[in-house]
């Protein structure tokens, strides 16, 4: 019996795929991203292999997507609002970088 939280390792490795080329990277470019092989990347997209949960995070920050996506297929609202102040803080860090430090 399936329950609700339950991760389907199929859909992960689609989803992965699917982030993988919107994002323009070859399997190659992730595996060297992540420090794991492009091999591994394959065997992950094909649900050949299951992952550890350190190597879904890295994925998941190499991709610059959440876990709660890549694992489950969807985005909680906490995650959302935590994207968003991410995005914020950045914006922040790089108006701010080009200008000169005053002592």
């Amino acid at each position: 019996m399936s329950h609700r939280y339950d991760v389907d390792f199929l859909e992960v490795g689609k989803r992965l795929r699917e982030c993988r080329l919107e994002k323009g990277f070859t399997q190659e470019r992730l595996a060297e991203m992540a420090d794991l092989s492009s091999s591994f990347i394959g065997h992950i997209e094909r649900a050949e292999k299951l992952p550890a949960i350190n190597t879904v995070a890295k994925l998941s920050r190499c991709l610059n997507i959440s876990l709660d996506y890549l694992i489950y297929g969807t985005v909680s609202s906490c995650d959302k609002e935590h994207c968003q102040l991410y995005e914020d803080l950045i914006g922040f860090v790089d108006s701010h970088s080009s200008r000169p430090t005053l002592y």
